[in-house]
């Protein structure tokens, strides 16, 4: 079989065996967003063998395990249309400053955000950084942690968010940010902020303030019983690393 019949093929397959759980997400410029929904007919082995052995020494273990490969899925999916690979020919594992990459015979091709929770998970590929964050629609932020984790100024803008739950909204979007700027939000969480809301529009603006001033646009979606935050700086900039 040629090269190109084999790429085919192998793309047909990813999409085939996982066709009811695996969708492709508008998204703009050079993003390619997939976001995956569990199928209890997938066994872990099904999900296991699109993987390397070098990213499976990365697999969780425990309650996280189901959904650390879910996310994979979709990561592979991202990439495989991003830079036109099957699931055998790259792997999705750290690069440098510990963000995911997209490796393609062992040379780095791009950036990965993906978040998952419990039955699902989404991912984008992209050539520049990127963040990505997933929330059940439904799933509420308490009074403490609402008053704990955004400042009075923050909690203003939270007026006027029409659809869209504003609490969970706004984490999700300081969560996003912080992934696209290579941080750790919880400990970085004093310096990031939400800095203004276009709540019809579905869009928020996130600044860190750390050892430079990074901002980021997040683009705000739903995707069936869930929210998308998907954040991308406004200038590439210095990557961070040793967060």
């Amino acid at each position: 079989m040629l090269r190109a019949e084999k790429k085919e093929e192998e793309i047909y397959q990813i999409r085939s065996i996982f066709r009811k759980g695996l969708h492709f997400l508008p998204a703009s410029g050079d993003l390619f967003l997939a976001a995956v929904k569990d199928d209890p007919a997938w066994s872990d082995q099904d999900l296991a063998a699109l993987l390397s052995h070098r990213e499976l020494t990365g697999r969780r273990g425990g309650a996280a395990a189901r959904a650390w490969l879910l996310g994979r899925l979709a990561a592979k999916a991202a990439a495989g249309r991003r830079w036109g690979a099957s699931p055998g020919e790259m792997e999705i594992r750290p690069g440098q400053g510990g963000r995911p990459w997209c490796f393609l015979a062992l040379t780095p091709a791009g950036f990965i955000s993906l978040s998952h929770t419990r039955g699902a998970a989404v991912a984008v590929a992209a050539s520049r950084p990127v963040g990505l964050d997933l929330e059940p629609w439904s799933r509420p932020l308490s009074d403490r942690a609402w008053s704990w984790s955004f400042t009075p100024q923050e909690r203003l803008l939270a007026e006027g968010s029409g659809l869209f739950p504003a609490r969970l909204a706004m984490w999700c979007a300081k969560e996003a940010a912080a992934k696209s700027w290579g941080l750790g939000l919880l400990r970085h969480l004093s310096q990031v902020r939400v800095a203004g809301t276009d709540w019809p529009g579905g869009r928020l603006t996130v600044t860190w303030q750390g050892r430079k001033k990074e901002t980021s646009e997040v683009c705000l979606s739903r995707w069936e019983a869930y929210l998308v935050a998907l954040a991308q700086p406004e200038t590439e900039g210095e990557a961070v690393h040793d967060v």
